[in-house]
């Protein structure tokens, strides 16, 4: 976490709290179901193992320009998180990872988009951030109808899986162009 980073980012179906040693148990369940892989990254991924995810979560927390925050219901529980990472390492950039891992919680957009719009306010005001960008694969129609509906255009589409034909699709926003739900 950065330095002068507020300890919560409250929204009216989520908050973002700085992610926890505490809920990597959890993270390493989401991230290794085939499901959840398939919506965030559109296929099937090798999967990770407890020194996988503790080996992620240290070297980051070392990342002077990454913040890692998990994704809270109001009841408190922990249903993902968002990876804001390369915080102005090209001077007014960033990018995020959302990760729902709660499939639960994707049902509903409601809660997806909240924490996009709570990560994306936060970097546009806290760090200065002219342009904002995502990765998302173009399976993820929920995903990518989110994000437009927030105001963020896409800028550039890859092949990333050609035998089940899932693309990279890049997306940013500006303070301009971002639109709260």
């Amino acid at each position: 976490m950065m330095p002068n980073a507020p300890a919560r980012l409250t929204g009216k179906f989520v908050d973002l709290r700085p992610l926890a040693e505490s809920d990597l148990d959890r993270r390493l369940e989401m991230v290794n179901d085939r499901e959840v892989q398939k919506l965030h990254i559109g296929v099937v991924a090798d999967t990770n193992t407890k020194f996988d995810m503790e080996s992620w979560f240290y070297a980051l927390q070392e990342d002077p320009f990454s913040e890692q925050w998990a994704i809270e219901t109001k009841d408190g529980k922990y249903i993902g998180d968002i990876d804001l990472h390369s915080i102005n390492v090209i001077r007014g950039e960033a990018w995020i990872s959302p990760m729902i891992g709660d499939l639960e919680f994707t049902a509903t957009p409601a809660y997806r988009r909240e924490a996009i719009q709570l990560i994306t306010e936060y970097a546009f005001q806290q760090h200065g951030i002219t342009k904002l960008q995502i990765d998302i694969p173009s399976t993820d129609r929920q995903g990518l109808e989110i994000l437009s509906e927030l105001g963020f255009v896409v800028v550039e589409e890859t092949m990333f899986d050609f035998i089940h034909d899932v693309q990279t699709v890049t997306l940013a926003a500006t303070p301009e162009t971002f639109r709260r739900s």
